[in-house]
């Protein structure tokens, strides 16, 4: 099953900054909801055990998220990868900034969902993922602008 999402949100830190924290793999694992033995693996990537609960459906996965296709202080992709629970689990997030002293960055994620998870439908999935995508962004701009 597939699922594609998109968005914006206005950062109040320098496209610059948010570019470098954004990806940053020692950044990123301290601003990942639902996570726990986060560990850095290299500058591009690290690896995080995930908590995941879709309707009645929990499972905990073991995920790695790397930094792919970085243009400099504007564009970068996110790939994060996992299994767990006889379930699959891929997505690909690009992020574009732009601005100077705020920070607008849009977003758009594609989600490859396999195994018992993809069982549960689309239209509960789909509002996980907009659910879980939203945390995220959030935690991350929150981050990002305590950082600044």
């Amino acid at each position: 099953m597939n699922i594609h999402l998109d968005g914006s949100n206005a950062i109040h830190s320098p496209r610059e900054k948010v570019y470098s924290l954004l990806t940053d793999p020692n950044f990123i694992s301290k601003s990942l909801p639902d996570s726990e033995d986060v560990r850095v693996i290299d500058g591009s990537s690290l690896e995080a055990r995930m908590k995941l609960r879709i309707a009645v459906v929990s499972t905990t996965m073991r995920m790695k998220l790397r930094v792919e296709r970085t243009a400099p202080p504007s564009k970068a992709t996110l790939v994060a990868e996992g299994a767990g629970s006889g379930s699959t689990l891929k997505i690909t997030s690009v992020f574009d900034l732009s601005g100077d002293s705020q920070t607008t960055m849009a977003w758009s994620a594609d989600a490859e969902v396999g195994g018992v998870m993809a069982g549960i439908g689309s239209s509960l999935l789909k509002g996980f993922a907009a659910k879980k995508v939203a945390e995220i962004f959030s935690g991350i701009t929150k981050a990002v602008e305590a950082s600044s």
